[in-house]
């Protein structure tokens, strides 16, 4: 296996990162005017423009669709590169294991989708996100060890994916609000 990193992985990375988190949102954003609700999106969220939602549930569902529309993207991907053994693929596979984990640490301190969820359920805060990210790992692990991707290969994703993903919360935060 070639881990080699070039430009053309690069900024495959940066597509990926950006448009999971444009799909994911606009997942949550779909969801939310489908139910009937204006509602308004970033790259980094979706949100009523005004009110409350008018049951539980359609809250509940408007968060779980960005959770679906990664975890869909990440067996999709998986599948890809098992039939093409084409690396450029594992970005968004990569991305969308490493941006649930994120959520799944932000929901320390804010929860966030799959642990909003998880509690609603009744079933605490950490059983959705812990679910969610370990069958994420799970795909990661799998994919790494018959692509033979290292871990050094794996350490440069995390690096080049935290580096989009600030550029992103900071597109979001200071450009185009």
């Amino acid at each position: 296996m070639n881990s080699s990193i070039n430009i053309k992985y690069i900024l495959i990375t940066a597509v990926a990162v950006v448009s999971s988190f444009f799909f994911h949102e606009l997942a949550h954003f779909i969801t939310g005017k489908l139910l009937g609700y204006e509602m308004g999106m970033t790259l980094n969220s979706a949100f009523l423009l005004e009110g409350e939602y008018q049951y539980g549930w359609h809250q509940q569902l408007v968060s779980a669709a960005g959770p679906m529309f990664t975890i869909i993207q990440a067996f999709v991907i998986f599948y890809f590169i098992r039939k093409t053994n084409n690396k450029y693929w594992y970005p968004f596979l990569f991305f969308a294991f490493y941006s649930r984990i994120l959520a799944m640490i932000i929901s320390i301190f804010n929860p966030n989708d799959e642990a909003r969820i998880s509690a609603w359920l009744g079933l605490g805060y950490w059983i959705l996100p812990l679910t969610v990210g370990f069958t994420l790992f799970i795909l990661l692990v799998k994919t790494s060890k018959e692509q033979k991707y290292n871990l050094k290969f794996n350490l440069i994703n995390y690096f080049l994916s935290t580096l989009f993903i600030a550029g992103v919360v900071f597109s979001d935060q200071y450009i185009l609000k």
